[in-house]
């Protein structure tokens, strides 16, 4: 399955991994909800986590966070952030994919 033929739900699904299994941070699958903010009042991420949040993000889905693009709106919870990556996908992929 490639990146650019998943749903949000599934990128959804695939960010709330990436923060349980590969951010260095203590939080539990479970505990991560859709509507709930990165964050204080919900996971209580920090910037150094998000930094290394958005590495890991453009390493599982294959593109680059614009400069332009690197603000608080896109970062606002899991649902939010999913719809932006679904975003990226289907324009990368109107535009003609990577050249793998």
């Amino acid at each position: 399955m490639t990146v650019e033929n998943i749903g949000t739900p599934e990128i959804a699904e695939r960010l709330k991994h990436i923060i349980a299994e590969q951010l260095d941070v203590n939080i539990r699958l479970e505990d991560i909800q859709d509507n709930l903010p990165f964050f204080e009042g919900g996971l209580g991420l920090d910037s150094v986590a998000i930094m290394e949040f958005i590495t890991l993000i453009e390493e599982n889905f294959g593109f680059q966070f614009e400069d332009e693009e690197l603000n608080l709106k896109p970062f606002e919870n899991i649902g939010v952030l999913a719809g932006f990556v679904a975003g990226k996908l289907q324009t990368a992929s109107a535009a003609g994919g990577s050249d793998a």
